[in-house]
């Protein structure tokens, strides 16, 4: 037996473990099915650190077992460790595409609102804007991606609760504006489904794309979906799908057919003409 607690070099294993069990080079060679040259200088340490197969052979050759088996086994795994060093690491996945859906919300007339009315007045609707947001959306599932003052990125694992986050969004927001009127929550809605690749905190992908240009196309209290999120969200109870044509997008090929969700409840879009016209300006309609 070998003292406890030391883990000799393999080759000096070996030759104790032979000699131990009263084999010759020419018997265990055999039993191993190795070559006795090869197995002398594999006992010698002159020969590179064996193969795990070649050390599972020898181990059987000698009737290893328990400890000792453990013992052998691991000094063959540490030469090679040693030779060679740690196998390679497997270079990590690329992450793999979600499909969700993206909800983007602009506030209208934000740039020409803080020129008119100041930073504090600005940072106000824009506070005012983050907190329904994040009201509204994460009861519904949703996350909130990002914030950038007037606008909103969230995404949905579904698409019945995009929508019912969308429309419920526009009412607290026309209800904020009833009720503090020099706060004005004027805000498009846009959404669209897809796969898109995780990136840092967020996502990229052809979805986000098309939610942004439709939330650049939506009007003043509008929640415009493309045609993919209302097949996948189907009937959605207190809600209705109305057509709002085919439109022309940056960065699309194709004509997009462009659907406007809201209340069931409602015979007509949202009354919009109670809130404050938006200013004029292209700015706030580029994504």
């Amino acid at each position: 037996m070998m003292p406890p607690g030391t883990m000799p070099p393999f080759h000096e294993l070996l030759r104790h473990y032979r000699l131990t069990s009263g084999k010759t080079l020419e018997q265990l060679a055999k039993s191993a099915k190795i070559t006795v040259e090869a197995l002398k200088l594999i006992e010698d340490g002159t020969s590179l650190p064996p193969r795990k197969d070649t050390v599972e052979r020898l181990a059987d050759a000698l009737e290893l077992d328990g400890a000792e088996l453990r013992m052998f086994m691991a000094a063959g795994s540490l030469s090679l460790l040693k030779m060679f060093g740690p196998p390679p690491k497997k270079p990590a996945p690329e992450p793999l595409p979600a499909i969700l859906v993206f909800l983007i919300a602009d506030v209208r007339g934000y740039t020409r609102f803080t020129l008119d009315y100041g930073d504090e007045a600005a940072a106000q609707l824009a506070t005012r804007f983050a907190e329904l947001t994040h009201q509204v959306v994460t009861p519904r599932g949703g996350q909130l991606l990002e914030l950038r003052g007037d606008e909103a990125l969230c995404c949905f694992r579904s698409a019945r609760q995009a929508l019912q986050a969308a429309t419920e969004l526009q009412e607290q927001f026309l209800q904020a504006t009833r009720i503090n009127p020099d706060i004005p929550l004027v805000v498009g809605i846009g959404l669209d489904v897809g796969e898109a690749v995780p990136v840092d905190k967020g996502f990229r992908g052809a979805a986000l794309n098309l939610a942004a240009r439709l939330c650049s196309l939506a009007g003043p209290g509008d929640v415009l979906v493309s045609e993919a999120v209302a097949h996948i969200a189907r009937k959605v109870d207190g809600l209705s799908y109305y057509p709002w044509g085919l439109a022309e997008l940056k960065g699309f090929d194709d004509p997009v057919r462009v659907i406007r969700v809201q209340p069931t409840l409602l015979e007509e879009p949202p009354a919009i003409s109670q809130l404050p016209e938006p200013p004029s300006e292209s700015e706030d309609q580029e994504q």
